[in-house]
């Protein structure tokens, strides 16, 4: 009995669909819809086999984005099964049509175009308008076509699709390793024992330089491979400063504002989908929205390097050409203050500078660095508040220091301090974690 009642309204709504030429059918459920309409053949049998007819007769509100009978012997094919093994499939069947099933009613003006929708079977795909379709990424990156949209039922909405859908089954690691453009990031991921992190549940977004971009960091480095795999400390830093704690489609991306890290700095993206790193350099994104099953990848030309992590202070201990300013800077009892969070600029004189210096003034260097108050006064004088790049270095205005006192700098990257004396920017932009040092071959010095 209740078999002649389905069939029945089964007809019924057959009759109804023809009358309004196929479009919507708002006296019937979704599963009714779909039973009427001869596109449908596979993708019923599917939804019986399933058990899941019974939940798209139900009240509600849904979305249905159906495959159509070929859609289906295309997928067939695709996996090197029958149709028959593939209907015989319950759970491979059930994931997959849960997958096409939205637990709201997104009519065609209502789909948010470029973002994560996440279905009823979990993870997400994504909708694009191209040349005037609607295209459909899935979880596998695989592309669909909706070729019908907003066909109406008492308990939501059915779009026509024309491919199946298939959820994600790699995570970050595992797609990455899946592409051929990224061996040398997976290398780098396995070095620094990240692969656990990035293949957790997430979600994540990383930014993923291609193998050109490593070997490009190579050169601007000076390592080699090996030499940079077996600095952890750095790949870490590195390598974390490339992923997002969240799931950042192209469409969520904030252009013009500081983007947090894993690592904890901040980087921004411009209009023309170029990142500016924490060291004022630029990568491109050559590649967007690459989907998994913990997150997204973005492609990027450029491997983007975050501040490092020694101070000014350390970052001069480091260096040969700065030993005399750093024992002036201890003398002066100011390493406390220039390794603190700042940031600030200062312009380094190098030991022929200073050298120079105490023949200028007739003095040793044991008697200079005992001029606490003259180190002091001298030293501040280097120092500029904030980070001040060289392409933000002001040409022309008298640039304020923290000693309190002005310099200047021309075209030429040379600075007239207050008494008239010059003194040129040899080098610029040696970033640290508080701040950046310019390179100075003559020490400046304040109005007597």
């Amino acid at each position: 009995m209740l078999k002649w009642i389905r069939l029945s309204m089964a007809a019924l709504a057959t009759s109804f669909v023809a009358a309004c030429g196929g479009g919507d059918n708002p006296a019937f459920a979704i599963a009714d819809v779909t039973a009427t309409d001869s596109r449908f053949g596979t993708l019923n049998q599917a939804l019986v086999n399933t058990g899941l007819q019974a939940t798209l007769l139900q009240s509600g509100t849904f979305t249905v984005f159906a495959p159509t009978d070929d859609a289906f012997n295309a997928l067939a094919t695709e996996l090197g099964i029958t149709r028959a093994q593939l209907l015989a499939d319950r759970a491979l069947l059930t994931s997959v049509l849960q997958y096409h099933v939205l637990g709201s009613t997104v009519p065609r003006a209502s789909v948010p175009l470029g973002r994560a929708i996440t279905p009823l079977a979990g993870g997400i795909f994504k909708v694009d308008s191209v040349g005037g379709n609607l295209v459909i990424t899935d979880g596998r990156n695989r592309t669909s076509r909706i070729t019908a949209t907003d066909i109406g039922a008492t308990n939501g909405v059915i779009h026509v699709v024309d491919r199946v859908l298939l959820p994600p089954n790699r995570n970050i690691v595992q797609t990455a390793q899946s592409l051929p453009q990224f061996s040398i990031l997976v290398e780098a991921v396995v070095a620094a024992n990240l692969q656990g992190a990035l293949s957790g549940t997430g979600p994540l977004t990383v930014f993923a330089p291609t193998n050109d971009a490593f070997v490009a960091l190579l050169g601007e480095l000076g390592l080699t491979k090996a030499q940079l795999l077996a600095n952890t400390a750095l790949l870490t830093r590195v390598l974390t400063y490339h992923v997002l704690p969240n799931r950042t489609l192209k469409a969520d991306i904030t252009t013009g504002q500081a983007i947090t890290t894993l690592q904890g700095g901040t980087f921004t993206i411009g209009n023309d989908l170029a990142i500016t790193d924490s060291r004022a350099r630029r990568a491109g994104i050559a590649g967007t929205d690459v989907l998994t099953s913990n997150g997204v990848i973005h492609v990027i030309d450029r491997v983007i390097l975050p501040l490092p992590a020694e101070t000014i202070v350390q970052t001069a201990q480091s260096l040969p050409q700065f030993s005399i300013l750093v024992e002036a800077v201890v003398a002066a009892n100011l390493q406390g203050a220039l390794s603190g969070t700042g940031p600030l600029t200062v312009f380094a004189p190098t030991n022929d500078a200073f050298v120079a210096l105490l023949g200028e003034l007739g003095l040793t260097k044991a008697q200079l660095l005992a001029n606490v108050p003259l180190l002091t006064k001298v030293l501040t004088y280097h120092v500029v508040p904030g980070r001040v790049l060289r392409a933000q270095v002001p040409v022309g205005p008298a640039i304020t220091t923290l000693q309190g006192e002005t310099f200047t700098v021309d075209s030429t990257l040379a600075i007239t301090d207050r008494r008239g004396r010059r003194a040129s920017i040899t080098a610029t932009d040696v970033f640290t974690s508080n701040g950046v040092i310019h390179v100075l071959d003559r020490v400046i010095l304040p109005a007597p």
